[in-house]
């Protein structure tokens, strides 16, 4: 079955689903297809507006659906958090203790079906981008409390030994901030910030923040995964200028 692709599965909410928006420039997803072309088919399974909740009532769903004799998920890259983190009391909430366990069950689901894992922990959020349109909704969300939601991910990745990309210090790390400044994003900071070249509605990635999830996921995969890199995965077929006769490409695809 020379022609049967493993898979890398990217499961997540809405930063998932708009992972492929051409309409902002760099996108996660087909940067993930470019660099795994012709190693590993590359899943989307973004559902807007998703919390762990409904991951976890989806994953084994999921993962049976692409699973068969021929094709397993070599990789998944689990985002959920962003949802989960609004104020008690909003519809998506979800507290830190139960996304937590949430996770972890995924993370066992997709250990089971022989998948590796990458957590990403959400990332920042930009109060005054977000409440344009949207003030009976605007503090739904604080930046702080995605900080924390970032950090129970990292605290999970670390008791699972899983690879853990947490957007939150990540983004605020790329814009130049650093722990002690003014955290960007709150409601009392000025309205005019670097996030808003990173976040195109206030919770929604810009093509920046997408270069820092994929750069910081490769990353991860390169650290902890290390067969799982791209370079070290073998492509399919022989190249081109190696198949000197047409029996050189039949028996490649026996």
């Amino acid at each position: 079955m020379a022609l049967a692709f493993d898979k890398v599965l990217l499961f997540g909410d809405s930063i998932t689903q708009y992972a492929y928006n051409q309409d902002i420039g760099f996108c996660f997803g087909p940067a993930m297809q470019n660099i795994y072309s012709r190693r590993f088919d590359v899943i989307q399974r973004g559902f807007g507006g998703y919390n762990s909740d409904h991951a976890l009532l989806m994953v084994d769903k999921i993962i049976e659906q692409e699973t068969s004799p021929t094709s397993k998920i070599k990789l998944m890259v689990v985002f959920f958090g962003t949802n989960d983190s609004v104020v008690p009391g909003a519809p998506q909430h979800v507290p830190i203790p139960r996304y937590k366990d949430n996770l972890r069950k995924i993370v066992s689901s997709a250990e089971r079906a022989g998948a590796r894992i990458v957590i990403v922990g959400p990332g920042p959020y930009n109060h005054h981008q977000w409440q344009i349109g949207r003030e009976d909704r605007a503090m739904e969300r604080t930046t702080l409390r995605a900080r924390e939601y970032c950090d129970a991910a990292i605290e999970l990745a670390k008791e699972l030994n899983v690879a853990v990309v947490p957007m939150w210090y990540l983004i605020m790390a790329d814009l130049g901030w650093k722990e002690g400044d003014p955290v960007y994003g709150l409601a009392e900071v000025a309205a005019e910030n670097p996030l808003s070249s990173y976040l195109n509605d206030g919770l929604h990635y810009f093509d920046k923040a997408y270069k820092v999830e994929f750069k910081n996921v490769i990353k991860a995969i390169k650290a902890f995964y290390p067969e799982l890199e791209p370079a070290t995965v073998n492509e399919k077929l022989p190249p081109w200028d190696k198949i000197t006769s047409p029996d050189v490409l039949r028996a490649a695809l026996e």
